[in-house]
């Protein structure tokens, strides 16, 4: 009886627990060796300071049920796990790649270094918040700023989204020569990224992507050091970028592209596909977009606003092609004739630039004027068509419907009647 005892407790589904976390060793150890699908980490309000080099998420939930790391929200303020205290290794939260559906929420990360204390072990200096291996992963309501790296999703990782979060101040130099690291590093096989807050790189790009299929939507980006947004080498299926808002650096100097594809590394194949962005240049040395030599990714424009003091539209040196529609462009740029349906001028009508409030005004010729159905090519190589649902906003995580009445305006943001 006492075997049929343990066999049946054996078969039967363990329980969710909530598991409530004071102390920083107890979140270590819930995410190493107890957390069970379906379990809360709760952790509580306060500030946490990481001793060791990193948290290891080894435990894994299930589609259904999966394990979520969350912040207990007081007065609006989330915990925080400051890593100011020790030497990390690749991220404060690892994860492995047989690590498989986590939800991350609720979270404040920052102060990731690999080498603070020359008198411990070091490791390299692209230490971030979350070292992103392994499949169906999410992190929503989560601040990452001032580490080395912001997040840095590895080939290994699948099924990666990012949404409702902020990310900035993230970056710094290579001691060898390597290169700058960036506020978004991302090569998940699958990837999604969207109605963030991106901003204030420190040393190179806002969002670097070397992923296979990625989505970016309704993201607010600006003040990069580098690129503002960019498709980078070894990115070899096909990316969306839709309904972000991207602004370049107000500094003058510096790196001036805005939109990039390729750095020179390797081949980036696929297409990218961008709809209802709107895109602004500071400068009158601003390039809006930037093909590498070795790109041989094709970009399609539809429904898209270039907007600012810049008229350079292009610096192409990639064997893609350009192609599009119904899109506005600032008077004086050289537009291929790939690009087709295009509205030019000397001011596209937003409520108020200067505020940085890019809705259409009354009368704006934006309004009514994007193709009704744009499309794009999907994961599988097929057209899929795009229906922008939300605004971009830096109210994270506030999501704002766009007007369903009338055509489909051009850039970001819909105007609030038709």
């Amino acid at each position: 009886m006492l075997l049929c005892a343990i066999l049946i407790a054996a078969a039967l589904p363990a329980f969710a627990a909530v598991r409530r976390i004071t102390g920083i060793e107890a979140l270590r150890e819930a995410c190493e060796m107890k957390a069970n699908p379906g379990d809360i980490i709760e952790i509580q309000p306060g500030a946490y300071y990481l001793d060791t080099r990193f948290i290891h998420v080894l435990r894994s939930g299930e589609p259904d049920k999966p394990i979520t790391i969350r912040g207990v929200v007081t007065d609006g303020k989330t915990p925080v796990i400051d890593a100011s205290r020790a030497n990390v290794d690749r991220g404060i939260f690892r994860l492995e790649q047989s690590t498989h559906d986590i939800v991350f929420e609720d979270l404040e990360l920052r102060n990731a270094k690999g080498a603070r204390f020359s008198n411990r072990q070091t490791y390299g200096y692209n230490a971030g918040t979350i070292y992103f291996q392994g499949n169906n992963i999410t992190a929503r309501r989560v601040h990452s700023h001032h580490n080395e790296m912001g997040w840095f999703a590895t080939h290994n990782a699948d099924h990666i989204l990012i949404e409702n979060c902020e990310v900035d101040h993230n970056g710094t130099q290579s001691p060898e020569g390597e290169g700058p690291t960036h506020n978004f590093y991302f090569s998940a096989r699958h990837q999604v990224v969207r109605n963030c807050y991106i901003h204030d790189s420190v040393e190179a790009q806002n969002f670097k992507s070397r992923g296979g299929n990625t989505i970016f939507a309704y993201n607010w980006v600006e003040e990069d050091a580098g690129y503002s947004v960019e498709v980078a080498s070894d990115n070899d299926g096909n990316t969306l970028w839709i309904g972000n808002v991207i602004i370049k650096r107000a500094a003058p100097g510096g790196m001036r592209r805005i939109l990039g594809v390729g750095d020179g590394v390797d081949s980036v194949r696929g297409t990218l596909t961008l709809i209802n962005n709107t895109i602004i240049s500071t400068q009158p040395e601003d390039r809006y977009l930037f093909t590498q030599a070795k790109a041989t990714c094709n970009v399609v424009l539809i429904n898209n606003v270039f907007a600012g003091p810049s008229t350079r539209l292009l610096d192409l040196h990639g064997t893609g092609r350009i192609t599009g529609t119904n899109n506005w462009f600032q008077r004086g740029m050289e537009v291929p004739d790939t690009i087709t349906d295009s509205r030019f001028g000397d001011d596209p009508g937003f409520v108020d630039a200067a505020a940085h409030d890019f809705h259409p005004r009354p009368g704006s010729p934006l309004i009514g004027a994007g193709l009704a159905a744009p499309s794009f090519l999907n994961d599988a190589h097929k057209p899929e068509r795009a229906v922008p649902e939300c605004e971009p906003t830096k109210a994270i995580p506030k999501v704002v419907k766009r007007a369903a009445a009338g055509g489909l305006d051009i850039g970001a943001f819909a105007a609030a009647k038709h």
